[in-house]
C-alpha cells in the first residue's frame, strides 16, 4: 500500500459486525487508537462519528467495545458520547477460556 505524500497515519479503528439474539446486529469495536500527541484535536471524535455512520448505515442496533477500568480518559470519551457501562448497569462480566482448557474440553468423551 503506498502512502500519499503529506499524509501520516495518527490513529485507527478496527471493527467487525456480530449478532446478538436479544438485540440484533452489532458493530463490535475491537480496537480504537489515536496517538498521544494528536489526542484532543478532534481526530478521535471524527473516527468515532464515522463508525457511528457505518453502524447506522449497516442497520446495527448497537456498538459494543471493551475499555480497561484504569483507562479513565477513554471511559470519559465514550460516556460523553452516550456509552453505557454494562458491567455496572447490567452486571455483565467478561470471561475467557484459554486454549489449554479449550483443548481439554474438546478432548473429553
Amino acid at each position: 500500500m503506498s502512502m500519499k505524500r503529506g499524509y501520516t497515519i495518527v490513529g485507527f479503528a478496527m471493527y467487525y459486525f456480530t449478532y446478538d439474539p436479544w438485540i440484533g446486529k452489532l458493530l463490535y469495536l475491537e480496537d480504537f487508537f489515536v496517538m498521544n500527541e494528536f489526542r484532543g484535536s478532534g481526530i478521535g471524535s471524527d473516527i468515532f462519528k464515522h463508525l457511528s455512520q457505518i453502524a447506522v448505515k449497516c442497520r446495527c442496533s448497537s456498538m459494543h467495545f471493551l475499555v480497561a477500568e484504569w483507562n479513565e480518559p477513554s471511559i470519559r470519551f465514550y460516556k460523553r458520547r452516550g456509552a453505557s457501562d454494562l458491567s455496572t448497569e447490567e452486571g455483565w462480566r467478561l470471561f475467557k477460556i484459554d486454549k489449554e482448557y479449550l483443548c481439554k474440553m474438546a478432548a473429553e468423551e
